[in-house]
């Protein structure tokens, strides 16, 4: 009796490992899916306070390309997560006047993450104002900083980003949390990163940053948001 209940069984759990299998399989890769263009639909602090207006000039907006290539308008979204909120408040005023994107000038950056579904990716991104103008220097002065050597771009890079979708891949949410963890850069003559100790990469804000997939371009997300 007892083989014959193992007989019957075995068809069951083939069946059940399965649909396990193809359940895996049918799930893309975190890359693939992280892949387009997305706007910010709200950025919330570690204390719950939304404050996605206060970082949009006009929008936050990211494409992520297919070689780990970004493209955005995050530079106010980079800079509360670096130097904090109050931080962040001296220079609000002058912020959109820097990151000048309604002349689609972007940001850029990089993301790196594994094959097949993650739960955590890095980002790089850059900072930097308008070409040949030296308004980023005089914002960090504005906060305190000794900033008057600041000729050059600092690559922030967030190590353990959690990562997930919702609504069938048209929502991406970030969290930049406590596995998070940062460093700094600048590049010297030939390319190579010189670490960046203008500020501690330990006051990094915690936030959670949900995104909307776009099927559009960015540049005509920004001309959209800019007629407003």
């Amino acid at each position: 009796m007892r083989k014959l209940i193992n007989y019957l069984l075995l068809p069951v759990a083939f069946i059940f490992l399965l649909n396990s299998c193809v359940k895996e399989a049918d799930v893309p890769p975190t890359k693939t899916n992280m892949e387009g263009v997305w706007t910010v639909s709200n950025v919330v602090t570690s204390q719950g306070v939304d404050i996605t207006s206060r970082l949009a000039f006009p929008v936050l907006a990211f494409h992520l390309s297919s070689d780990g290539t970004v493209i955005s308008t995050a530079g106010p979204l980079i800079m509360y997560v670096v130097y904090g909120d109050s931080k962040y408040t001296q220079i609000a005023s002058q912020i959109d006047q820097v990151f000048n994107y309604a002349t689609l000038s972007f940001n850029g950056g990089e993301f790196f993450v594994g094959g097949g579904e993650q739960k955590r990716f890095t980002l790089e991104m850059k900072l930097e104002g308008l070409p040949g103008q030296h308004t980023l220097t005089t914002l960090l002065q504005i906060m305190g900083l000794d900033a008057s050597f600041l000729e050059f771009v600092v690559y922030h890079k967030f190590m353990n980003v959690g990562i997930q979708f919702a609504d069938n891949y048209s929502t991406m949410i970030w969290d930049i949390d406590a596995n998070t963890t940062a460093v700094y850069n600048t590049k010297d003559n030939n390319g190579n990163y010189l670490l960046w100790n203008g500020w501690p990469v330990n006051n990094f804000q915690h936030c959670t940053i949900r995104f909307s997939k776009q099927s559009v371009d960015i540049r005509e997300v920004v001309r959209s948001a800019s007629k407003k």
